[in-house]
């Protein structure tokens, strides 16, 4: 009873804050520090307006997924990690690491099924959850029990995405999200749609037909 999980996507997190927070900042020894600073106040902010029992950050441990060996075109067309972000990234697990915080990361799975996985556990075990994360493709873990947070940009602008906020938004169901992106493709997954078809009609078909 009261228990709560709040489970962030770092590296989701991470890109957001060194973007949103552009003006240089450095420790003593010349480290960036910017993404670090967000990254600290978006945690804070989230753990302390919703109080969790849990929490913990999710991250990805390298491109290759089993997507990849699905389909080799999967992201590639993704650019590397900025030479400044990347030395923020140990100082960010050290800093969780001191805060009691659980880093959880898989080889050959994305932070993204991190968060599925323990969104369906949380759903069948009646545990209400909260996904935090700037990706678009979690609004389809969104049910009553488990609803996202989305980091719309820079560090505090977030809607929290509940199932009626997904249809209000998207125009379809969160069971729909991922035939609307089959559909219609996703140019930031390196995905490609049906030719012809965009997200107008993709909705517009899924209005009407339920799903793929």
């Amino acid at each position: 009873m009261g228990e709560k999980l709040v489970l962030l996507d770092g590296y989701s997190l991470m890109y957001r804050a060194f973007h949103a927070l552009s003006t240089p900042m450095t420790a003593p020894d010349g480290t960036p520090t910017n993404a670090v600073h967000g990254f600290v106040m978006m945690l804070l902010r989230v753990l302390d307006e919703e109080a969790p029992t849990a929490a913990a950050v999710a991250f990805d441990v390298s491109k290759h997924t089993f997507r990849t060996d699905l389909y080799p075109e999967y992201k590639a067309n993704r650019k590397p990690m900025p030479e400044e972000l990347r030395r923020q990234d140990p100082v960010i697990r050290d800093l969780l690491a001191h805060m009691g915080l659980t880093i959880i990361e898989r080889e050959g799975f994305e932070a993204d099924d991190i968060l599925g996985t323990f969104a369906r556990r949380c759903e069948e075990a009646g545990i209400p959850a909260l996904l935090v994360t700037g990706d678009r493709d979690s609004m389809q873990l969104v049910t009553e029990t488990s609803n996202v947070l989305y980091t719309r940009r820079g560090v505090s602008d977030v809607v929290r995405y509940t199932p009626e906020k997904v249809l209000e938004d998207f125009g379809v169901t969160p069971a729909q999200i991922p035939d609307l992106k089959g559909l219609m493709g996703d140019a930031s997954d390196n995905i490609p749609g049906i030719p012809g078809i965009g997200e107008k009609t993709a909705k517009d078909l899924l209005v009407r037909f339920g799903t793929v």
